[in-house]
């Protein structure tokens, strides 16, 4: 049983300690995985059918108690009572979310594998309400879809880059959210930020103090010093019209992707780990190369937000500032679309193409038809989400289906075998079109997936399209290679295609 842990303070644990963490983790998943507990073997991420590991989890019993530790439910009306329930969060009572330094073999608590705090993953849920109410106005679920038109060109940009043959991700997937995110939160805009590294910057992103955590150093800018002249600005008044002004790769050499946009499209594959890693163990120098690129990251929205605050333009980031709200929380918003929106939007858009062309009707509908690009993401969403496995901590004793949760206790909701026993939905099991607006509990919850997820939608929808309105031949040209160490998102990283 768990045991109160005894931990170092943060500074104190050394690369090698921090290995010695992952190591014994990634211990428990195989040895408890071998002795055939299903959710261990969802950790170890290794290419098991997770589909039915999902049913032998459901088939255990609304909530199944991990020889980890963990409580676990694939059962559909379990998981929607847990993720509305406000006795969980994502932090254990108190606030303590970093076990390194913990004796493991004492606490038994596998639930914050990797530290994630840099990369904002592991705020208590009121902060993502809070941060949220940010996000809303401009990328929210009535906002986002403002930025529709600008996405569209950018992922349409890059698959007229595409060869006779190509890769799914490399080629497509993967540069065309580099190319949306920065054209929509404006990397590549007027006065663009600072392309070499930052010593240090007024942005202190403390995720430990919480939402209060998230401030600006030095003297405080009041509310008024960071709008934009003239009349609140919204989303929509935001939006380029047809033929209006330059966007990212027009003009002389047009198509080809910016430095920032370079940047980011190699950035985003090194944060995209950061989805499995709170609860699979990397390797060592995957968490130490996921780091940099958090380090990275933060100081791209950092001068981001800073030059937009100096020089607003056409992108989401102004229309934020433009509302009166602080640098550090647009900033922090900023921050979590490039680290969980990015992964999110590149998971959905790569499996809906998959699964299309496993289902070749259902591709040539879409082709036919490309706004059904649209459903196909949302059936993507149930069938195959994103983010498969959330992660919730209780923090008071509950009782549910018959069974005690104590207090500090690890909570889990497999997302994929729970949207498959939701009522209302037709052999839930097969991928199919019309599903669509079928029951989902995916990208729900209040953690960062909800926050991203309008954007993500948008972004994904919109490669479908691009793909879909050029390539009605197109075909794989060898197998799906997934992401090991990936239970989380189960990421594509390899398809070749032929057109």
């Amino acid at each position: 049983m768990p045991t109160t842990p005894q931990t170092l303070p943060p500074t104190s644990v050394t690369p090698s300690e921090l290995g010695r963490h992952l190591l014994t983790i990634r211990g428990f998943h195989f040895v408890l995985g071998a002795l055939g507990d299903p959710y261990a073997r969802l950790l170890r991420g290794e290419g098991d059918d997770s589909a039915a590991l999902g049913d032998e989890i459901r088939r255990a019993g609304p909530l199944f108690r991990s020889h980890l530790g963990t409580c676990v439910t694939a059962s559909g009306e379990a998981a929607a009572a847990l993720l509305r329930d406000p006795r969980l969060d994502t932090r254990h009572p108190g606030g303590d979310r970093a076990h390194l330094g913990e004796n493991l073999w004492e606490t038994w608590r596998t639930c914050h594998v990797t530290p994630m705090d840099d990369a904002l993953l592991t705020l208590p849920l009121a902060d993502y309400r809070r941060l949220d109410r940010v996000n809303r106005p401009v990328l929210g679920p009535v906002t986002a879809g403002a930025w529709r038109d600008d996405v569209r060109r950018a992922a349409g940009r890059v698959a007229d880059r595409a060869g006779e043959t190509f890769d799914l991700v490399a080629d497509l997937v993967r540069p065309a959210v580099a190319a949306s995110l920065s054209r929509v939160l404006g990397l590549s805009g007027p006065a663009g930020p600072h392309a070499g590294p930052r010593v240090s910057g007024p942005f202190d992103f403390d995720a430990g103090s919480g939402a209060n955590g998230l401030r600006r150093q030095g003297p405080r800018t009041e509310t008024s010093d960071l709008r934009t002249e003239g009349p609140r600005t919204q989303a929509s008044d935001l939006r380029r019209e047809e033929g209006e002004g330059v966007l990212l790769g027009e003009g002389p050499g047009a198509g080809d992707p910016g430095p920032a946009e370079r940047e980011l499209a190699e950035l985003l594959p090194r944060l995209g780990v950061a989805l499995d890693a709170v609860l699979c163990p990397p390797r060592l120098p995957v968490v130490r190369d996921l780091e940099e690129a958090v380090a990275r990251a933060r100081v791209l929205v950092h001068d981001l937000v800073t030059a937009r605050a100096a020089e607003p333009g056409d992108d989401a980031v102004s229309a934020m500032l433009a509302t009166g709200l602080g640098e550090a929380d647009v900033a922090a918003v900023c921050l979590l679309h490039l680290v969980a929106g990015a992964e999110i939007a590149a998971a959905t858009a790569a499996d809906a193409i998959v699964a299309l062309l496993d289902h070749p009707g259902q591709w040539a509908a879409v082709c036919r038809s490309p706004e059904l690009a649209a459903d196909a993401v949302e059936e993507t969403l149930r069938w195959s989400p994103p983010v498969r496995l959330v992660s919730r901590t209780a923090q008071e004793p509950l009782a549910m289906h018959g069974q005690d949760i104590d207090a500090d206790a690890h909570v889990v909701i497999v997302v994929d075998a729970a949207n498959r026993d939701l009522a209302g939905v037709a052999d839930p099991d097969r991928f199919d079109l019309a599903h669509a607006g079928a029951p989902s509990l995916s990208l729900t919850g209040g953690g960062p997936e909800e926050l991203v997820a309008p954007l993500a939608r948008v972004v994904a929808t919109e490669i479908v399209r691009a793909a879909a309105d050029r390539w009605p031949g197109l075909r794989a040209d060898g197998a799906v290679v997934r992401r090991m160490r990936s239970p989380v998102v189960r990421a594509v990283v390899r398809l070749p295609l032929c057109r």
